[in-house]
């Protein structure tokens, strides 16, 4: 009976939740400007042991803190208006946050997909709000036929309220989109598209009929 316990409490253990760890880039000052548009600049970093680099954008986004966070925080809505993205479903949650499986159709090459377990932290007092995620396919649907599973996707946001009304933001990733595209190929992708990325959710955040729309 103890030891049928005992290899009970075993497999209870072994099913447990592994608790997330904070995703946040690495301390360092090792970063180089990849490119500079007005208010807003892209960084890259080299990932000992990989080709592939790190990206950040850290931008000032011309809409409230507020409305920021709700566009980013309203992921289901990501088909709407993010770009590439093809398919956002919700399929699960844990004790640090939801599980949120991505199919992306990005432009000349094949479909990519992967589940992330994304974790936001809030302190609407101050303005400052914080998501970050990291892969969690495990937990997610089977691969699919033609579609390329991503294995590295780690990445956050980093918003906090300006004095002249606008947000300031930190947006950091390291992903690879697998499959044969070549590292340089996958770097500048990763660089250009953070634009993109700000583009979209500032247009998202500014657009006074979706937040009427939200607020009936």
């Amino acid at each position: 009976m103890v030891r049928a316990i005992t290899l009970l409490l075993a497999g209870l253990m072994w099913l447990a939740p592994v608790q997330a760890e904070r995703i946040a880039p690495a301390p360092g000052d090792d970063w180089q400007r990849a490119s500079r548009k007005g208010d807003n600049s892209v960084w890259t970093r080299e990932v000992p042991g990989t080709a592939v680099k790190e990206v950040k954008l850290e931008a000032v986004i011309d809409a409230p803190v507020e409305q920021v966070w709700r566009t980013i925080a309203e992921i289901e809505a990501y088909p709407d208006f993010m770009p590439y993205i093809d398919a956002i479903e919700v399929v699960g949650s844990d004790e640090d946050g939801e599980l949120v499986y991505h199919r992306v159709s990005p432009p000349l090459v094949s479909k990519r997909d992967y589940t992330l377990l994304i974790v936001n932290e809030e302190d609407p007092e101050q303005g400052q709000y914080y998501r970050y995620w990291t892969p969690r396919n495990e937990q997610g649907p089977e691969p699919r036929s033609g579609v390329v599973r991503l294995e590295i996707c780690d990445g956050s946001w980093a918003l906090s309220r300006r004095e002249d009304g606008r947000t300031q933001a930190t947006y950091w990733v390291y992903t690879d989109p697998g499959g044969s595209i070549p590292a340089w190929l996958a770097n500048r992708a990763n660089t250009v598209g953070l634009y993109d990325i700000l583009k979209a959710v500032e247009r998202r955040a500014q657009d006074l009929s979706w937040q009427q729309e939200g607020n009936d």
